[in-house]
Parts: C-alpha cells; sequence; structure tokens
C-alpha cells in the first residue's frame, strides 16, 4: 500500500472515529431512566422540534445541581434553565419552537462562576450525582394553544378562589385588635403547636405580624409556650425576663447571639410578653424558649457542666479537659471536621450516663437531669454544626434536633400547653418530600409525623420591598455588613404573584379542608417560585432570592403582606456583626 493510500485510509478511519463519537454524544430522552452525570460532563440531548410546538420537560435532580442550555438550530443559546438550584429535586422547563429544526438540550453541572483555581477544579472533581425524565411531552401547534386556553381557565379559577377566601386582615401590628383574627379559632383551637414561618431572617412587617400572631394566641386559644429558631441554652436569658423580669429585655435578647432576630421588633415582642406576664396568673404566662441546636450561645450550659464535674470530684470525668474542650467549641471558627470534640463529648456522655447514682448522690436529681440536657444541647449543636459528620446522613440533622427539642419543650409542660413557633419558611414546612438546605425531614415534617393536625404550619408571602441580610461577597469569600436589599415585583405565574391578583394588601388564606375545585388542587400541589431568603444575600446578583414549593403540601395556610421592609436592628445586633466582621464569619 502507498504513502498516500495509507494516509488516506487512516484520515477515513479517523473521520469515521469522530463521526462515531460525536453520535454516541447526542442523546434522546427517555422517561424513567437514571442518566449519572459526573464532573464538568456535558450531555447533549438533541430534539426536532416543528415551528409552534411545545415542549414539557420535568429532570428529578439527585445529589446534583445542573442548567440546560437550549440552543437553535443554527446553534444560537435560546434560553437557559436553571429553576430549582438545589442538588435535589425536579427542574422544570417549558420551551416554544419558533422555527422548525433540530434543537440542542445541555445538561451542565452548576459551578458557580465565583469559584476561581483550585476550589473551581476541588469543586467540580466531587460533583458527582445522577437525574432522571420524570417527564417529556410535546405538544402540537394546535394542542399548545388548547393548552393556552385550558391553562386560562385553570389561572382564573385559581385567582378567583383566593379572592373569595382569604381574609382581609386589617394590620400586621400587635395590640390594634382581634377581630379580623377571630375566624382562626375553630380552625386553631384543636391544635397543640402553630409554626409560623418567613419569607426571609430580616422582614420587618413579618416580624410584627408573628407578633400580632402571638397575641391572637396567647389570648384568644390559650396559646403558653413560644419557641424560637435560636439557640435552646442561649434564649433562657429571655425566659428570665419574660417570667420574672430579671434583667433587661436587650441583654437578654443579645444573649443568643444571632444578630437575625436582635431587632427592635423582636424587641416590641419580648416586651409585650412581659408586660402580659405581669398581668395573669402564674398559669397563664407565656414561656420563651429556643429550640434550635447551635455551637454559640452556650456559655450556659458550659458554666453549669464545668461546675457540676468540679463538685462531683468523679475522677474518671477529669480524664476529659471540659474546660479546654468548651473553650475550643468556642474559638474554632473552622467547621469542615469537629469530630474530635464531638468524641470528646461522646466519651463525658457515657462516663455520666453509666455513673448516674454515683453523680446522683454526690449531687442531686435536678443538677444531674439539668446536666444531662446541657451536655445533649451541646452534642446536638456540634453535629449540627460538624461539616464532615453531616455529610455521613441524608437527613437534614439540624431540623431533626429542633423538631426533638421541641417536643420536649411541649411534653414537659403541664398537659393541655400549646406552642407558638418561630422559624423560617423552610423550616415550618410540613412536607415530608421537601429539601431544607439540600436534605429532607424539615422540622414541620416530623412534627407533622408526630403530632398529626395538632401541627398547623403557616407560611408567609410577599410581592415586593425589600428585607435585611448580612451583604456576603462570593468573589472575596467574605460576609459583609447587614444591609436592606430589593424584593423586585414577583414575576408572572410564581405563587407571590397568584396572591397579589387578590387585590388586598394583607390576608390570610387557609388551605384546608381541601378545595373541591381541581384546578386549586393542582395549584395547591404544584411547586410555584416564591420570595425565600436567609440570613445572607448579595448585591452582586441582579435578581431576587426565590425558591420553589408546593404550598398546599408545604403548609396549612399562609399569611400574605404585599409589600414589606427591613428589620431594624437593635445597638445589640449591630454588635453582634461588628463582632462576627473582626472574626472573619
Amino acid at each position: 500500500m502507498t504513502t498516500l493510500k495509507l494516509l488516506f485510509c487512516l484520515l477515513f478511519i479517523s473521520v469515521l472515529q469522530n463521526t462515531l463519537y460525536s453520535q454516541a454524544l447526542i442523546r434522546a430522552f427517555e422517561e424513567n431512566k437514571e442518566i449519572k452525570l459526573k464532573g464538568n460532563e456535558t450531555h447533549t440531548y438533541e430534539l426536532q422540534l416543528k415551528n409552534g410546538e411545545f415542549l414539557e420537560l420535568q429532570l428529578l435532580q439527585k445529589n446534583i445541581n445542573f442548567q440546560i442550555l437550549v440552543l437553535s438550530p443554527q446553534k444560537d443559546t435560546l434560553a437557559g434553565f436553571n429553576n430549582n438550584n438545589q442538588k435535589n429535586g425536579l427542574e422544570s422547563i417549558e420551551f416554544l419552537g419558533k422555527e422548525s429544526g433540530a434543537y440542542t438540550f445541555q445538561v451542565i453541572p452548576f459551578v458557580s462562576k465565583s469559584l476561581k483555581g483550585t476550589d473551581r477544579q476541588e469543586f467540580i472533581k466531587k460533583i458527582n450525582g445522577s437525574y432522571r425524565v420524570e417527564k417529556f411531552t410535546i405538544f402540537s401547534k394546535k394542542e399548545y394553544k388548547k393548552l393556552l386556553v385550558f391553562r386560562k381557565k385553570q389561572k382564573d379559577s385559581v385567582i378567583s378562589w383566593i379572592k373569595d377566601k382569604s381574609i382581609t386582615l386589617k394590620s400586621v401590628k400587635a395590640e390594634t385588635g382581634l377581630e379580623d383574627l377571630s375566624y382562626l379559632k375553630p380552625i386553631l383551637k384543636d391544635v397543640q403547636i402553630v409554626g409560623l414561618g418567613e419569607t426571609s431572617h430580616g422582614t420587618k412587617e413579618i416580624f410584627q405580624m408573628k407578633h400580632r400572631m402571638l397575641e391572637f394566641l396567647v389570648k384568644e386559644v390559650g396559646f403558653n409556650i413560644f419557641a424560637i429558631e435560636a439557640s435552646h441554652i442561649g434564649c433562657r436569658p429571655i425566659n428570665d425576663y419574660v417570667l420574672h423580669g430579671k434583667g433587661t429585655s436587650r441583654t437578654a435578647l443579645s444573649a443568643q447571639e444571632f444578630w437575625v432576630w436582635n431587632t427592635e421588633e423582636v424587641i416590641d415582642m419580648i416586651e409585650w410578653m412581659r408586660k402580659y406576664n405581669t398581668s395573669v396568673n402564674d398559669d397563664k404566662k407565656i414561656k420563651f424558649v429556643g429550640i434550635d441546636t447551635q455551637i454559640v450561645a452556650l456559655d450556659l450550659a458550659y458554666k453549669n457542666i464545668s461546675g457540676f464535674i468540679k463538685k462531683t470530684n468523679f475522677n474518671e470525668l477529669h480524664d476529659i479537659q471540659v474546660d479546654s474542650v468548651f473553650q475550643g467549641l468556642k474559638t474554632n471558627r473552622d467547621r469542615t471536621d469537629i469530630s474530635l470534640q464531638r468524641k470528646q463529648l461522646y466519651t463525658l456522655f457515657s462516663y455520666l450516663i453509666v455513673n448516674e447514682t454515683r453523680l446522683v448522690r454526690n449531687t442531686s436529681n435536678q443538677e444531674y437531669a439539668k446536666t444531662i440536657r446541657d451536655l445533649k444541647k451541646i452534642i446536638q449543636g456540634v453535629e449540627s454544626n460538624d461539616r464532615k459528620f453531616q455529610k455521613k446522613v441524608d437527613f437534614d440533622i439540624r431540623d431533626e434536633y429542633m423538631a426533638q427539642t421541641t417536643l420536649e419543650v411541649l411534653h414537659k409542660e403541664k398537659l393541655g400547653s400549646k406552642m407558638v413557633l418561630w422559624a423560617h419558611n423552610g423550616h415550618i414546612s410540613k412536607n415530608s418530600g421537601a429539601y431544607i438546605n439540600g436534605y429532607l425531614k424539615s422540622l414541620g415534617s416530623v412534627l407533622k409525623r408526630d403530632l398529626g393536625d395538632a401541627y398547623y404550619a403557616v407560611g408567609f408571602s410577599t410581592y415586593k420591598g425589600s428585607f435585611q441580610a448580612r451583604n456576603y461577597s462570593p468573589k472575596e469569600k467574605k460576609y459583609g455588613k447587614a444591609e436592606s436589599f430589593k424584593i423586585s415585583p414577583a414575576e408572572v405565574e410564581s405563587l407571590d404573584w397568584y396572591f397579589n391578583q387578590s387585590k388586598k394588601d394583607i390576608f390570610f388564606l387557609n388551605f384546608n379542608p381541601s378545595p373541591n375545585s381541581n384546578a386549586v388542587q393542582t395549584f395547591l400541589n404544584t411547586k410555584h417560585k416564591t420570595n425565600s431568603a436567609g440570613a445572607n444575600w448579595t448585591f452582586e446578583y441582579s435578581y431576587s432570592p426565590t425558591r420553589r414549593v408546593e404550598p398546599g403540601k408545604s403548609y396549612d395556610g399562609m399569611i400574605f403582606i404585599k409589600e414589606t421592609s427591613a428589620a431594624t436592628l437593635t445597638p445589640g445586633g449591630q454588635k453582634e456583626i461588628e463582632k462576627r466582621l473582626r472574626e472573619n464569619r
């Protein structure tokens, strides 16, 4: 064979291999087929669409967050989708073909632009998940027009239901009268825990409305415990203030060391609780408890446990230098791996449990029980904040512990006690299939599992305005001051947009019993975008923070507040921010 022929054959084989290789990369959408996606892989799909045809596509993500790019037949980028923005859950796509031809759909792992250099490389290395096609439907041009007509009727039915069934509320402020809330009395009379959510950890009007709901539930429905998503140990001084007038509301609120609650709106609520408690008998007084598991605001627990061990003079306990362990937890800002401290605490806990009789003899049943309770909360806080440990479980351990603490507090009180629970929308959600911080089993879902209808979850929704959060710079990887962030008017067909069509500024909407309308049931059990922020956001993003929620599966009812503003930090809250800035956290 001549050299020229040999070169021609090699070239032909190379072209053939490249063609076959390219063809192997082109995929077809197949329902219910699990597909692995690792590293920086790009999965390419090709789909023939005619002018006017409409695609509905749903991909279920598992342990991966990806984006989907749509390219025209000419390979121009037409659209990008990353609606879910979580590692688990459905990514929904709706796309209308405006010309006939082969469209390309690329499934690409989402990697933040803020990640650079080795951080970016390490992030990509760890990407290892899968997805499957849950729904794949193509509508013809004629079918699509019918679909639009059907959707318009559905939409009108939902809006009409919201207008008719929502109860207008006159104000978000407490002590303005309770007549407009009176219709809730028969709905909540047999409820033990009412969960009150929020769209952010810094929204003034939502904080005020929760204060007003507390007033109503205490005065009209007999609730006697207030619980909040804050340190269980750190909230003890607040309880001492509202029950006994010990200290001041401001020093007590600062003791829980979480700046988001250190606002004037929360001070107003605490002062109202104190004022109310001075006007009623002991059996009517409201208690204030924290139900979160943190590794901050634990000084009271550290002091109690250390003092208990010294008092018992129990030699084996001195093998663990508890003061050193506690000091390490207080000063360690790296939570990547705190397994050593966790193991030391386990050892201490086992000593206390095994030697109960001897320890009680040297102290008292009360002192021993309090020490065990405090140590459990410290260990739970460590487990909840140990990132290495968290990766070993497939549920949200923090929410599980919050639920455990909530139920412990409720069961410890007198028979018939009722609790108002303040936490984020994501935490109070009763939906066992929804993800919170990338994990299943939210606080509310555990309470719903254990209490059934005795748990009632109230979500919050807002259409526009602003909220307070700390500014985070993805480029510098630094948290800044607390700032006011704008909420753009909710996009069309989002949950907040639907509620705004009621033309009411504030309302309460009860979802129970389930509506007879198929359109409304579909609406309540379908995921919709809603405004949702935590304690941090960034000015580097041009959009408002949102999440997707199935309202009927997540909540028993919702409160809508059309326009909100940022909460107001107290001087103590400002000091907490300054402290965190000094410590670079």
